[in-house]
């Protein structure tokens, strides 16, 4: 009996062992069950994100920019590329917050797994995971802070928050999101731990200045160490990205509550400003190497780091010193504050005497991230808008976890404030907390480092509840669990995350973002550009290229391009996608680099005024010989086609000058719609009608009401189809007087409607339309119904010389040349017309941008373009007054200005028969002269469907 007796108490022990082995490790499975967790999801729909011929397909345009990076390292191991002359024509541009060691790391990865010499297929590969496995890393650092706040438990649940939000945490960090911003979560994170750590090795420790003066060194070994590691650790998060000098600013702005409390309650701020002077002081040192310019910029590593950095050693050092001649003096400790808070004006006056600029800009930068508004050139950019919705945001991405959140900053304020000896790593969490929700508030960018504070503050609320349900008792005996307080551990975490487990939002907001970008649109057009046109440094002569892809270049504020040497003008969205798949020099780039410039061309409403603005400031080289324009900006009503607006600097205008926004009686947005003025901008004239002349219409919008103002109409109640909102004229004129006598009639403005003619370019031509094609915005007007034809994502246009044509006809008279075209890539066809008047003794010019023939003899060899948009036919010059034709060819040689000599045309009025000459209306003279007729007729019509405006009006209707 007694042997089976000790049997059972030897597997009691056993069991009791494996109990407590259980409580003590259980964390250890369950955080690598959330890491796992958070690497499926993001990575599970990766091959989104590869091409047909294994490119990559990122969500956004930065990632092509780093991909760019990631490559120069591979390629000059490890050095990043200091100046890069392949975007910013023609100044060239430092990589600032590109080129960091972010990419340093990816490129250190693709280097180990690719075995010391990775394909461009491990490349592409490590650059997708990227973003993945380091959101997955999130968790260590996560799991740490919030062990500090609310135990074991609350860092399990602070890595739960993380795991499970469907926010900018999630959907940046997916495959396919190469981009450094889920890096700047992980150094913020890695930041935060050691903060804390420090912090609250500081205030065990305690040291204080005399152990400096008595070298006490020993006693100092920890804090000074901690001191140190911060350092590094805040330099590393500035090395990843430049703007983590907020991270400065952070701890400015907590050690002055810090110190404070400290002195309130009696202990000495030397506790802490010790260790955290010598963090300061370690990272101003270390990052000095690293600048790139002395002058104070947020997004390079300028002098205002090092700059801030040691601003906040020396307010750090003031305020200990300021502690003890306090004390020595006796004065009342509840004005210390106040005293160092007075002290700090005084001193932000004498630098705003002293070095006005310096001031101006630090104040600057606070109001860009935390003064909860923005500029309209900012806001034009996604991630730097303010939420609309800023409650129904936080619900969507962390449930009722926020609201528990806001309960952990509460009940963690109090804590500080009512301890007589506060907690500084506490505190840390709330400041950090506090700031980022008003920068979210300010950016929703920002949203990506607010989980990290959502699940710290739950990570207490966590610890604060689970002191009431003491599970300690397990170890020894799990039958004494009580049944409440599974109960309430169940609880907790269906609050805190039920919301988005019930609603599965993590995955659902996971494959909504796993979608390649706009790259999609773009890369048929891309691929077009980078073969068919000469290589940069090769436009016009053929000569080998002058620019090294990944050559070394370096810092400098001005590139001097060379002959042949040329850029590529697109909406600064664009530029990354044009340096890196097309190879060759966007004009403007995501930096916002020559936004402005590009704002300026798109909305011209001159072509003279247009070629100034290619040609300002330009290099002795070829200049900007291609414009790339998209659907988004060549159609009203488009998210961005009101965006240039925000950056023109010399029209005036606005987007309610562009553009109709129509809404219903309810005020929701149904579609867009052209005015005039949009109309004669030069992105208009080119993406809808390639450069050709356009006629006005006679159909005029009747809505309920219009401002033309801020550029909002309102249909009227009921009105359904175009039978409601149109009328058809009988003539241009009519539909004039009827606009003007009604302030709630538009002339114009859809339909391909024009309320003036608009004339032709003479120096732009179509080389190439590619992409999908996407519907006509206007066959969305009514469903089921075609009114417009279908456009090419992405059309390509190259500047001209032009061909000169001097023609002679009829005097006094108006000729109209004009040919049709064809796009090889979408087999679609469109017709260019131009018009001129003959003087007195009959003779004209004009000047032709498509040629008609001798493609074949230029090519990118020869330093010219293989257009992909070709005429099937000669140009027809008809003087339909007079009833006289004629008919000539314009090679692509007179229309690159390789061949100077001018097209001759003589226009003749044709003999039908004996006594008998062709009519003034065109309608007689053979089949070329009466398919003229209707060609010119379409393309007076204002569409490139061959469709006259009445007659697609009443097929509409």
């Amino acid at each position: 009996m007694s042997q089976r007796f000790e049997a059972l108490e030897e597997r009691l022990a056993e069991y009791e062992s494996q109990i407590d082995s259980v409580y003590r490790l259980y964390h250890i499975p369950v955080l690598v069950a959330l890491m796992a967790f958070m690497l499926w999801v993001r990575v599970r729909n990766y091959t989104n994100h590869i091409g047909p011929s294994g490119e990559p397909l990122y969500t956004g345009n930065d990632g092509y920019y780093h991909y760019r990076s990631v490559n120069y390292v591979l390629e000059h191991y490890p050095y990043t590329m200091p100046f890069d002359p392949w975007t910013g024509f023609d100044a060239g541009r430092r990589a600032g917050q590109f080129g960091t060691i972010f990419d340093q790391a990816v490129a250190t990865a693709a280097l180990v797994v690719g075995l010391g010499s990775p394909s461009q297929e491990t490349v592409v590969t490590v650059t997708l995971f990227a973003a993945p496995v380091i959101a997955t890393l999130c968790a260590i650092p996560m799991y740490y802070v919030g062990t500090r706040l609310g135990g074991r438990f609350g860092g399990i649940v602070a890595v739960v928050v993380l795991a499970l939000t469907p926010g900018s945490f999630l959907t940046r960090s997916v495959a396919g999101s190469f981009d450094h911003q889920i890096a700047e979560v992980f150094f913020s994170l890695v930041v935060l731990a050691v903060g804390m750590k420090l912090l609250a090795v500081a205030q065990r420790e305690a040291p204080i200045y005399e152990f400096v003066r008595t070298r006490e060194f020993e006693l100092l070994r920890r804090p000074v160490a901690w001191g140190l590691a911060l350092g590094v650790v805040l330099t590393l998060a500035v090395l990843n990205w430049p703007p983590a000098i907020f991270l400065f600013g952070l701890f400015g702005i907590f050690l002055f509550f810090a110190l404070s409390l400290e002195f309130l309650r009696g202990h000495s701020p030397d506790h802490i400003a010790i260790p955290t002077v010598v963090a300061m002081v370690t990272a101003a040192v270390l990052i000095v190497p690293f600048l790139q310019t002395t002058g104070l910029q947020p997004t390079d590593y300028s002098i205002a780091h090092p700059l801030l950095a040691t601003a906040v050693a020396a307010g750090t050092a003031f305020m200990a010193g300021v502690a003890r001649l306090w004390e020595r003096q006796e004065l009342p400790r509840a004005a210390y504050p106040f005293g160092v808070a007075g002290a700090g004006l005084v001193g932000a006056g004498v630098l705003a005497v002293v070095s006005p600029d310096t001031l101006g800009f630090f104040l600057s930068q606070l109001e860009r991230v935390a003064g909860l508004g923005t500029t309209d050139t900012v806001a034009t950019i996604g991630e730097a808008q303010a939420p609309r919705d800023p409650l129904g945001l936080f619900y969507r991405n962390y449930g009722l976890g926020f609201y528990t959140a806001v309960l952990g900053v509460l009940l963690v304020v109090y804590r500080v404030v009512s301890r007589t000896r506060p907690r500084a790593d506490y505190l840390l969490i709330a400041v950090y907390g506090a700031l980022m929700l008003l920068f979210t508030l300010t950016q929703n960018r920002f949203e990506i480092h607010f989980v990290v504070a959502v699940a710290a503050a739950n990570a207490y609320v966590v610890g604060w509840i689970y002191q009431f349900v003491d599970l300690r008792d397990v170890r020894t005996d799990i039958a004494k669990v009580k049944p409440y307080q599974i109960l309430i551990v169940i609880a907790i975490l269906a609050v805190i995350t039920g919301p988005l487990v019930a609603t599965g939002a993590t995955l659902s907001t996971a494959d909504g973002a796993a979608q390649p970008g706009e790259m999609q649109q773009w890369g048929e057009s891309l691929d077009w550009l980078s073969e068919e046109t000469p290589e940069v440094g090769a436009y016009g002569s053929g000569d080998e290229p002058s620019l090294e892809y990944y050559g070394t270049y370096e810092n400098q504020e001005d590139f001097e391009y060379g002959d042949g040497d040329y850029g590529v003008l697109a909406w600064w969205d664009y530029g990354h996608y044009i340096t890196t798949r097309g190879e060759r020099v966007p004009v403007a780039n995501p930096f916002q680099q020559r936004a402005t410039e590009s704002a300026d061309f798109l909305l011209a409403d001159e072509e003279t005024e247009a070629l100034e603005i290619l040609d300002e400031d330009q290099p002795d080289g070829e200049g900007v010989q291609y414009v790339m324009v998209d659907y988004p900006l060549g159609y009203a009503g488009t998210q961005k086609y009101n965006a240039p607006t925000a950056f023109e600097s010399r029209h005036n205008v606005t987007s309610g000058d562009v553009g109709i926004q129509v809404v219903n009686e309810q005020g929701q947005r149904l579609y867009g719609a052209h005015t005039q003025r949009g109309y004669e901008s030069m992105r208009v004239r080119l993406y809808q009608h390639h450069g050709s002349a356009q006629e006005a219409g006679p159909v005029t919008v009747n809505f309920g009401q219009y401002s033309a103002a801020d550029g909002v109409a309102t249909l009227p109640e009921g009105a359904a189809g175009l039978d409601d909102l149109f009328t058809q004229h009988d003539s241009v004129e009519a539909a004039r007087e009827a606009a003007e006598s009604d302030p709630t009639v538009v002339h114009g403005g859809v339909l391909g409607q024009q309320a003036e003619r608009t004339e032709a370019l003479e120096h732009f031509r179509l080389v190439h339309a590619g992409g999908p094609t996407t519907q006509s915005p206007f066959d969305r007007l009514v469903p089921g119904q075609t009114i417009g034809d279908n456009e090419s994502w992405v059309k390509t246009f190259e500047r001209v010389d032009g061909a000169t044509v001097e023609g002679s006809g009829p005097e006094n008279t108006e000729v109209r040349a004009s040919v049709e075209m064809e796009m090889s890539a979408t087999n679609e066809t469109f017709t260019y017309t131009q018009y001129a008047d003959t003087d007195d003794e009959g003779n004209f010019e004009m000047t032709l941008p498509y040629s008609t023939t001798g493609y074949d003899e230029y090519g990118p060899e020869a330093g010219h373009t293989n257009v992909s948009v070709r005429a099937n036919s000669s140009y027809q010059f008809v003087a339909p007054e007079a009833g006289a034709f004629g008919q000539a060819d314009v090679t692509e040689g007179q229309v690159v200005g390789a061949d100077e000599s001018p097209v001759t045309v003589e226009l003749e009025v044709p003999q039908l028969g004996p006594g008998v000459v062709g009519g003034t209306d065109g309608s007689a003279g053979g089949d070329t002269t009466g398919s003229e007729t209707a060609d010119g007729d379409t393309t007076g019509s204002g569409g490139d469907d061959g469709t006259a405006p009445e007659s697609r009006v009443a097929a509409a209707g």
